[in-house]
């Protein structure tokens, strides 16, 4: 008996020439595979692509469709990969006292906006512990005052024992070292205003608020050995003005980061993220 249509998700780049699609496409139309949504973009002498798809036969794993396309992906010179939809990707939260992002991340998971599987909250302060314990999740409290190799060392012993897909920093106040970075296997996505680098240091929004600014801004981005530079991945801004006091500014700076954190983790497990060269194509 022949199973129902299963969705796959496939990504790739290459360098760019005529007639790119018409050999990407000829290959699913030869498997029997529904397109169902197509996204590309050149630039810089680059092609990327991303499909949408349904197999209409007999489903196949996820590593066959990677070794049938292996022959036509050495020819175009392709970097790519096949994904399951469904599938629900690992991830461990980091956060410390601003609770706005890690609430945030934690209310999407539970009504099931966010398709991830949360293994695990690290804190370096416990005000969230109470919320977390109440949903069951592990949470790991180390404190981050004593020397940076022991606590992220006990912070990388946990994430060897996981093995998450993925690590968010949701407004985690610690800068991870290079060696901390050089260690763990999976991308890292931070949250941070849009203010750096104009504003670097302590007290950013007292530094706008002097200066007047009018637009408050937040940047989700990968997360690189140069700080707050890693590829972007998502940015959005409110306007305002000149009677927002300091507190205004940072409450809406808080709703902004919490929203532009979620949308780059929902556009990571959606898998419409490509980087490159240090920069990403973000397919919408």
């Amino acid at each position: 008996m022949t199973q129902p249509s299963s969705e796959i998700i496939f990504l790739g780049h290459c360098p760019d020439r005529v007639g790119l699609d018409a050999r990407i496409t000829g290959f699913f139309a030869d498997e029997l595979f529904n397109i169902l949504d197509l996204s590309q973009h050149s630039e810089r002498g680059r092609f990327f692509i991303r499909i949408e798809g349904s197999e209409e036969g007999e489903r196949q794993a996820i590593q066959t469709w990677t070794e049938k396309f292996f022959p036509i992906a050495r020819e175009l010179e392709m970097e790519y990969s096949f994904h399951d939809p469904l599938e629900r990707l690992r991830v461990v939260m980091f956060c410390s006292k601003t609770l706005s992002c890690p609430l945030e991340i934690l209310s999407r998971w539970l009504s099931g906006d966010l398709r991830i599987d949360l293994r695990a909250v690290i804190s370096n302060h416990g005000e969230i512990a109470p919320i977390v314990n109440k949903l069951d999740l592990p949470f790991h409290l180390i404190a981050t005052t004593g020397e940076r190799a022991e606590f992220e060392e006990q912070q990388l012993r946990i994430l060897d024992r996981i093995g998450p897909d993925l690590v968010v920093l949701a407004r985690y106040m610690k800068i991870l070292s290079g060696t901390f970075l050089a260690s763990v296997r999976m991308p890292i996505i931070n949250i941070h205003h849009s203010f750096l680098p104009s504003f670097i240091g302590n007290d950013p929004y007292e530094q706008a608020y002097r200066r007047g600014v009018k637009l408050i801004g937040a940047t989700a981005h990968f997360v690189t050995r140069e700080l707050d530079e890693g590829p972007i991945i998502h940015q959005d801004v409110v306007r305002i003005g000149h009677q927002f006091s300091v507190s205004d500014m940072k409450q809406v700076g808080a709703d902004i980061e919490k929203q532009v954190l979620a949308s780059a983790l929902r556009k990571f497990t959606e898998r419409k993220i490509i980087q490159w060269q240090g920069r990403t194509v973000v397919f919408h």
